[in-house]
């Protein structure tokens, strides 16, 4: 996420589950897919402005 890389890392890891899938097809139940990005990423996330 910090370097813009994020959909790159997900592209890869898509093809690698693509390529364990077809190697072993009966380690899976479906057809497995990489996580979806997220849409923010937090060290420490902000508290909300209504707490103290």
């Amino acid at each position: 996420m910090h370097h813009s890389t994020a959909d790159l890392v997900r592209q890869q890891r898509a093809l690698t589950l693509a390529q364990a899938c077809a190697a072993h097809p009966e380690h899976f139940g479906r057809r497995p897919r990489p996580q979806k990005l997220p849409m923010a990423v937090w060290i420490n996330e902000p508290r909300p402005e209504s707490e103290p």
